[in-house]
Order: C-alpha cells, then sequence, then structure tokens
C-alpha cells in the first residue's frame, strides 16, 4: 500500500507542486490549506507523514505539531517542518516540540521527497530508497550572499543545509539539532568562528563533528589557532566553492569509513538519558521553572538545554529537585557556557546555585 502524506500548506503553487512530485515518487497525498482542514483530515485516516508548514492562516504550525505528539494516537506519526522564515527560533521552537525534520523555503524538491520517503521507510521498518548519502550540514557565515552561495552548492549532493548567521544561532541549533558537518566562517560579529568551535567542541556528541573552517585572512597563525580548536579543514575563501563541497565530500566519507569499522561505544550509566516521559504534557517542577528563568535564554531553548544537562546527570529532568540539580549542576554551567561569555555564564550558574541552598528551600 502506498504511505499516505498530508500536505499542509496555506500556499496553492506549493500544494501544487508537493502533490505533483510525491505522486511521481509512489505517494499518496492528501493537501490542506488550514490548520482545521489538517485537523479534519487527520480525525478521518492515518497518515505517514505530515508535511506542514509553520505558518497557516488560521492558527500555527508549530500548535497543530504540539497537539499531533500530544495525542495518543499520532504521537509516532512523523512530522516534516516546512517554512519560509529564516529566523533560526522557528527551527528550534519545531525541533524543541518534536518535528522529525525542518526544510526552508525555497526548497529542494529532490531533497524533500528523498526525506520524505526516509521518514516513511523509518516507521515502516522498510528500506528501499536510496537516502544514504542524504547529510546534514549547518553552514554559518554573517553573509547572506556567500551563505546562499554555498547552500547551493551543497544542496547538489543531495545534503539538507541548516543555516546561520552567527555563532550564537548555530550553538543554539546545536543544542537541539544534531548535524553531520559545520561549515563555520572565521570572522562574525557576536562570538568569531574558532570561539564557537571551541563552545561547539564542549557541547555533548559534538565532539569529533567534522568542521571546516573558512576565512579570507592569508595568516598562517590562524590556521595554527583553528587547528588547535577542533577544526577538521582550513579553506581560504578565496578557493571556488566546489573545493569546499569536495573537503566536506571527504570528511563525510572517512566518517562513515570510521563508523563502519569502529563499534560505537557503549554509554555509562551516567550518560543514559533517564527513560522517556508519557507523551502528553507533563507538569514541571516549580523548581525547574526557576532554574528555566534563572538561565535567561529563550523558555524552550532553556528546557532544552536543561534537559540534557539532567541527562548527562542521570537526573529526570520532569520531577527536578534540589538534589537532582546539585548533580546537574556542573553539566549546566558547561552548557551554559555555550551560549554566554565566561563571566556571564559564571553569573547565571551562581544564580541557579542559590536556588539549592537550604533557605530556599528549607525542607532539604
Amino acid at each position: 500500500m502506498k504511505p499516505h502524506v498530508l500536505v499542509v500548506d496555506d500556499s496553492l503553487t506549493v500544494r501544487m507542486d508537493l502533490r505533483g512530485a510525491l505522486a511521481a515518487a509512489g505517494f499518496a497525498v492528501t493537501a490542506c490549506e488550514s490548520k482545521r482542514e489538517a485537523e479534519k483530515a487527520l480525525r478521518e485516516r492515518a497518515f505517514s507523514l505530515v508535511v506542514l508548514d509553520v505558518i497557516l492562516p488560521d492558527g500555527s504550525g508549530i500548535e497543530l505539531l504540539g497537539a499531533i505528539r500530544a495525542s495518543a494516537e499520532l504521537a509516532r506519526l512523523p512530522v516534516l517542518l516546512l517554512s519560509t522564515e529564516a529566523e533560526v527560533r522557528d527551527r528550534v521552537k519545531g525541533l524543541t516540540t518534536g518535528a522529525d525534520e525542518y526544510v526552508g523555503k525555497p526548497y529542494d524538491i529532490t531533497y524533500l521527497v528523498r526525506r520524505a520517503r526516509s521518514l516513511c521507510e523509518r516507521t515502516s521498518g522498510e528500506e528501499t530508497g536510496p537516502v544514504a548519502g542524504a547529510r546534514r550540514i549547518l553552514a554559518v557565515d554573517d553573509s547572506p550572499t556567500f551563505l546562499t552561495q554555498l547552500a547551493c552548492k551543497l544542496r547538489e549532493d543531495g545534503h539538507d543545509v541548516v543555516l546561520a548567521r552567527s555563532g550564537v544561532e548555530a550553538l543554539e541549533l546545536l543544542a537541539v539539532q544534531s548535524v553531520d558537518c559545520v561549515v563555520l566562517d572565521l570572522v562574525m560579529p557576536d562570538v568569531d568562528g574558532i570561539e564557537t568551535l571551541r563552545r561547539l567542541r564542549r557541547l555533548p556528541g559534538r565532539e569529533s563533528t567534522p568542521t571546516v573552517m573558512l576565512t579570507a585572512s592569508e595568516d598562517p597563525a590562524v590556521a595554527r589557532r583553528a587547528t588547535d580548536a577542533g577544526a577538521s579543514e582550513f579553506v581560504h575563501k578565496s578557493v571556488d566553492l566546489d573545493a569546499v563541497r569536495a573537503k566536506i565530500r571527504s570528511l563525510l566519507r572517512n566518517r562513515r569509513a570510521a563508523q563502519t569499522t569502529t563499534p560505537p561505544a557503549r554509554a555509562s550509566s551516567v550518560e543514559r538519558s533517564p527513560p522517556s516521559r508519557p507523551n502528553g504534557p507533563v507538569s514541571e517542577s516549580p523548581l525547574l521553572l526557576r532554574v528555566v528563568a534563572a538561565m535567561g535564554l529563550a523558555p524552550m531553548l532553556a528546557r532544552s538545554v536543561l534537559t540534557k544537562a539532567c541527562a548527562r546527570a542521570g537526573v529526570d529532568a520532569g520531577v527536578l529537585g534540589v538534589e537532582g540539580l546539585k548533580r546537574a549542576l556542573p553539566a549546566l554551567r558547561d552548557a551554559l557556557q555555550m551560549f554566554y561569555p565566561a563571566e556571564e555564564a559564571q553569573r547565571r550558574a551562581q544564580m541557579i546555585a542559590v536556588l539549592i541552598t537550604p533557605a530556599d528551600h528549607p525542607e532539604a
């Protein structure tokens, strides 16, 4: 039986484009232009995948995604978010709400169909599509023109290219989403490429992510600093973008070879995440809410960072208490350094540490 895809987008052009491409690739397609129509379709039949625009005429695609994840019947339904929004907060919000994939407009229809097939096969347990070569690459540069040109070149190889305009945006994305390679500009306005790379290397699971550093500098000392910070490759910006693409191909090929010859290390009991919690709304402890406020990040991002820090300490963030916070504080302090200068990260950590004191919690 054909996998059935629900496409939700208010643009008739997009709906027709996706319907035609997905149908040609062997999918059955139902297309809706509003949140209300999509909710009705989801009640009436089963789907293998939802392709969902973030902005809808009668509501938010993020809200519909939240409702899907809160439903016992639909919680495991794959959702691919689609949006013209350039701001990184939309991607962060979508991924922390439970999206399986995010593709920005204007989209590469070949890549989108490939990802749709991959998501449907993952759910069915079958593998019939040619998706093994597709990788997710994070490209970081403060020049929109260069970033667009680089993304177009990398998408020729079928990659999903995630764009960030600053080191801070890149770190926000990496806190909630894994990537297979990072292409990073050296000179950026907030946090430069080398400092971004240092912080990236401190993120759990990002210690060995292949990273290509781009620069216009001819100074060999700069290349040494980038290598010392953990850059896998150092490429001058004057080279043809095909050379950058070739570097990335080589890095990804070497990484795949290493993964097939080296058995994955078994996670220690401290590194294992706590058991997954039931789908649906979960009440949060008052202490968790106070920690989120003290972190000073966007609430959804703060919850994601806190949850990951707690998992590293073997603590369930959903029922966070004083003892659990004590155990998670070192990991949380490290995580804050990804988003703040050292002095501010230390100040935030001290604000959180105050919440552990007996004066604040007489029962402790």
